[in-house]
């Protein structure tokens, strides 16, 4: 099963970006991101806009 928090923190760590800058460009509060960050799993939408924010693809962020 993938962890989509586990996942967020590592690509934001990768991409040495901290989450109210990840939050700034998706247009959302940081306490989203921080929510984000402890959920085992997301709606497919959320996932796509955060690795386009992110710049990844689906199928590597899914598998950091």
């Amino acid at each position: 099963m993938i962890d989509f928090g586990k996942s967020l923190k590592r690509a934001q760590e990768t991409k040495n970006i901290n989450s109210s800058d990840l939050a700034r460009s998706l247009g959302v509060h940081r306490q989203q991101i921080n929510i984000w960050r402890n959920k085992k799993n997301c709606r497919l939408d959320t996932a796509v806009k955060i690795c386009t924010a992110l710049d990844y693809k689906l199928d590597d962020f899914i598998t950091l």
